[in-house]
């Protein structure tokens, strides 16, 4: 940064920052402490309006910069603020809380990006973790047939068996038909488990072990 741009710290206040206050006498130490504690906490009232400076003009700030510093220097800010939240014993959901209602209550014209801001307390990843697990692992149709298959299938050949000793005769007539459409359910019911299972297990499992053979077996291995 030029030393004529003027910054939160002065270019002589970095310096002594960086050396730690090195061959600083005590009472110049102490000056400058006082003084930059005036700074930043007059600085931090500027965020209140450049909350909806002009996108652009954030675009034109950082144009020089490389992505990797400005994440650093975003890293940075970001450490120094929890440090504050953190020191000053205040809860993080309330500071996200109060930047939602600040949030809501500006004009979307004023800065685009607002919109493009997602701020979660815990309550709200843990609400958006359970709702994409949920969908992740919720069965799909095929999972649902399947499984519906093989209990109607498990039932009718329930149905048989108990047919079979009460009612023997009509087992071996009309009775039956129960017993072909119970086996014909339940076959059904796992030839879908067996096609799921080359699809996503034995397949998978093939294209690691061409990919990777060495790999693929120490995986292997190591789950025994």
């Amino acid at each position: 940064m030029p030393d004529s741009v003027s910054s939160l710290l002065t270019r002589t206040q970095r310096e002594r920052v960086r050396s730690e206050f090195d061959n600083v006498a005590p009472a110049k130490q102490r000056r400058d402490e006082r003084k930059i504690r005036t700074r930043i906490e007059a600085g931090i009232d500027d965020f209140d309006l450049l909350v909806t400076y002009p996108d652009r003009q954030f675009e034109l700030a950082f144009e020089d910069r490389p992505k990797s510093e400005l994440r650093e220097r975003l890293a940075d800010a970001q450490l120094t603020i929890e440090r504050i939240r953190t020191l000053h014993d205040i809860d993080r959901d309330a500071v996200v809380e109060a930047a939602q209602e600040r949030q809501r209550s500006v004009n979307p014209d004023a800065a685009a990006t607002l919109d493009e801001v997602r701020l979660r307390t815990h309550d709200g990843w843990r609400r958006r973790f359970e709702s994409e697990f949920a969908a992740e692992y919720r069965p799909t149709w095929w999972k649902r047939l399947s499984d519906a298959l093989l209990k109607l299938g498990v039932l009718f050949l329930l149905i048989v068996s108990l047919l079979a000793v009460v009612a023997p005769d009509f087992t071996n007539g009309p009775g039956s038909i129960v017993g072909i459409v119970g086996a014909v359910l339940l076959f059904g019911g796992l030839g879908i488990v067996a096609v799921r299972a080359i699809k996503y297990d034995l397949l998978p499992a093939l294209r690691r072990l061409r990919a990777d053979p060495s790999g693929a077996l120490r995986a292997v291995w190591d789950q025994f």
